[in-house]
């Protein structure tokens, strides 16, 4: 299959969410060659006003090669407020795969993106409704109104629950324990479930190996399968976190076989196993096989 053909990986099965600037070519080299499942090249933050109108030029080029990697091309532009409107005129003549909207509060943020992301589809001849929208939350306000962001736009397939700047607005200490944003992360969890859109974890901005591989190991844990990632060495690590192992896969399949023998009452099935287990090692199997079908659906001479 010609690289540019390949289908665009579905929101569920994208591990990590990798975020580069507009206008830095070596970054955004690392960021590809790092196996991100999708690019974010962001033009707010980590792009200079100033560095905008080129780093735009410069991101319809990288979408191209995000497309010949099979890699979901995405961007961050400013609100809609600032210099959104610029940004969005500016990259969508390359197709972007998702746009990502900072400081969401309300609804009427994403209606706004929304209707001037239909006008440059239009204009720019791409197929209605193929660019999805993935909100940001980075205060109190904007994770208090989830449900309402989440629910305001068909094109909101997931969601980014920020770190610094959340924390900055909750007057939180920040540690690599991550213990100030767990409650948030769990009630940001639920309410993307509610939503029916993915919950992409806030990035974990220490250069700390063994606190990151704790903090992917409590996000598992909760549910989450997709993280932010600002360190490309760091994609490596949230792969294994949120991708069943094949010792994992063999260890579910056995406990999986051994607790229905046992409800079937045959003798010599082992130690008793707790229904919990058996229901977690059944979503690891689900899981597994998203996983085998997308493998098979991207490599299907394997």
């Amino acid at each position: 299959m010609k690289p540019e053909l390949l289908p665009l990986r579905p929101a569920r099965l994208r591990r990590s969410w990798m975020f580069v600037p507009g206008l830095d070519e070596a970054a955004q080299r690392r960021g590809l060659e790092s196996g991100a499942d999708v690019l974010v090249a962001d033009l707010e933050e980590f792009t200079a006003p100033a560095d905008r109108p080129a780093a735009r030029q410069r991101i319809v080029a990288l979408f191209k090669l995000c497309r010949a990697r099979g890699t979901v091309a995405a961007v961050r532009i400013n609100t809609l407020a600032g210099d959104g409107l610029a940004d969005l005129r500016g990259i969508m003549p390359g197709a972007p795969d998702a746009i990502l909207l900072p400081h969401a509060e309300n609804a009427e943020q994403i209606r706004a993106l929304d209707e001037a992301i239909a006008a440059c589809e239009a204009e720019f001849g791409l197929a209605a409704g193929r660019t999805e929208i993935v909100p940001t939350l980075e205060s109190a306000r904007g994770v208090s109104r989830a449900i309402e962001i989440l629910g305001a736009s068909d094109r909101v397939s997931a969601c980014l629950l920020a770190a610094e700047d959340l924390t900055a607005d909750l007057g939180a200490e920040r540690g690599p324990d991550g213990i100030e944003l767990h409650a948030l992360r769990s009630r940001f969890l639920v309410d993307c479930a509610a939503a029916g859109c993915v919950p992409i974890d806030c990035p974990f901005n220490y250069r700390d190996p063994r606190a990151l591989a704790d903090d992917l190991r409590w996000a598992r844990r909760i549910g989450l399968k997709s993280k932010c990632a600002v360190f490309a060495e760091q994609v490596p690590a949230i792969h294994a976190a949120f991708t069943p192992n094949a010792a994992e896969v063999r260890s579910a399949r056995a406990l999986v076989l051994a607790y229905e023998a046992q409800k079937r009452g045959e003798p010599d099935a082992g130690a008793p196993i707790d229904p919990p287990d058996y229901n977690t090692a059944r979503r690891l199997l689900a899981r597994h096989a998203e996983f085998e079908e997308w493998h098979a659906v991207t490599h299907p001479a394997s």
